[in-house]
């Protein structure tokens, strides 16, 4: 059975999504978001359609001389026929689909081609992470946690914004499934798990090193740099 999606990203969020203020990694995250969620498709919407007014309204009067010509571009551009959509190719078909060693998952629309450029998986125990493209100082990669498989308590640097693409995890803080977006500061310690039998596939967006705060992960912590 679907789960509904929980954890969205803010009305702020959304507003600088829509008005193209984030950077491309968190777009990414947020787009990738709005593929899984109906709700904030509909903010969405509701957000461009005052931004458009805003913008319609702030237009100045010498320009309404040629708001016959827009108008009229704009219905030869309404009323140009669709072209018929063709069956995908091979290699869009590829695109849709990401093979972690016995697991197959299917990608949303919004991930497709930047994950078809991934790095090569790199695997401790029963996560691995993949990095996309992605500049400075935000780092995003695929995140994959094997079924009951626990990710060490860690504390962050930076941000870290998580989005579930498949499967489900848990945290000190909820329960998540795919479509949800988790959002980490510095003044947040947690520990996801994936407890059920299925694998879980994640986004993951940093914008500084994670912190390992338990046992001998801590070891790991001058690593994050190929990780992060």
């Amino acid at each position: 059975m679907t789960q509904s999606v929980n954890h969205h990203p803010s009305i702020s969020l959304l507003e600088l999504y829509c008005d193209g203020s984030l950077n491309a990694e968190v777009a990414l995250l947020v787009a990738t978001h709005l593929d899984y969620c109906p709700h904030c498709q509909q903010l969405r919407h509701d957000i461009e359609t005052d931004l458009g007014a805003q913008l319609a309204a702030s237009t100045p009067a010498s320009q309404d001389l040629h708001s016959a010509d827009w108008l009229e571009m704009l219905n030869s551009i309404v009323a140009t026929p669709q072209l018929p959509r063709t069956a995908a190719s091979p290699a869009q078909s590829a695109e849709q689909l990401i093979q972690i060693g016995s697991y197959q998952f299917e990608l949303p629309r919004s991930l497709r081609r930047v994950a078809s450029k991934r790095s090569k998986w790199l695997s401790m125990g029963g996560i691995a992470t993949a990095r996309l493209p992605s500049g400075e100082p935000h780092h995003a990669s695929l995140l994959f946690i094997d079924k009951h498989t626990d990710v060490p308590l860690h504390t962050h640097q930076g941000l870290e914004m998580t989005l579930v693409l498949a499967g489900e995890m848990v945290d000190e803080n909820g329960h998540y499934v795919p479509g949800d977006l988790i959002i980490n500061s510095p003044d947040d310690t947690h520990k996801p798990r994936n407890i059920s039998d299925e694998p879980c596939l994640c986004l993951s967006v940093l914008s500084a090193p994670l912190q390992f705060k338990e046992g001998l992960t801590r070891w790991l912590n001058p690593l994050q740099r190929f990780f992060y």
